[in-house]
């Protein structure tokens, strides 16, 4: 969708299995998806809950035109502040079911949901330009000190493409373990 938009999940880990939970808009069978439509309540909001393995390896070895780059950045936060985004991820999913919202490509699109999700922490992140243009989330996201910064946030991008691990990985079970093998910081670990 252009060099300043891209899309973004969360996965969260239950032992050796990652969960991911991606926000979308809902299209009909045939239809593409136009940033411009979904200012104008064309979409669905929904929200794809997926064994990492699905979300991941659809992006890396099955989607080719356009080709899709994927990048993991494990977060530094509380427990608990991971905890309570998921609960509020079941809470909002459960609210979908009761009463439908529509996707809208400013306010209500996967990355603006994700941060409004967030919300339910204390120190949660504020709104920022970054967030609309959401290739820019991630260094937003590293200013903020919630993922490892050792590394230039240059450096860190570079080291977090699994496009490769995944490809490698590609019919493995535990393919969350290998994408994650060699990424940076002690999140990894």
């Amino acid at each position: 969708m252009g060099p300043a938009i891209a899309h973004l999940f969360l996965s969260s880990g239950f032992g050796d299995d990652r969960l991911a939970v991606s926000i979308e808009a809902r299209k009909e069978r045939g239809e593409g998806y136009s940033s411009a439509k979904g200012f104008f309540r064309q979409y669905e909001l929904y929200y794809v809950v997926a064994d990492e393995r699905d979300v991941v390896r659809v992006r890396t070895n099955y989607r080719k035109d356009p080709p899709e780059d994927v990048y993991v950045y494990p977060l530094r936060v509380p427990r608990e502040n991971i905890r309570r985004v998921f609960l509020e991820y079941v809470h909002k999913m459960n609210a979908l079911r009761e009463r439908p919202e529509f996707y809208n490509t400013l306010t209500t699109s996967y990355t603006t949901a994700i941060l409004m999700n967030t919300r339910v922490n204390p120190d949660y992140l504020h709104f920022s330009w970054k967030v609309l243009l959401s290739c820019y989330t991630p260094a937003y996201v590293y200013e903020s000190g919630r993922i490892d910064r050792s590394l230039p946030f240059e450096e860190l991008q570079r080291r977090s493409l699994v496009n490769s691990a995944c490809q490698a990985a590609d019919q493995a079970p535990d393919i969350s373990r290998g994408i994650r093998a060699g990424l940076p910081g002690p999140a990894s670990r």
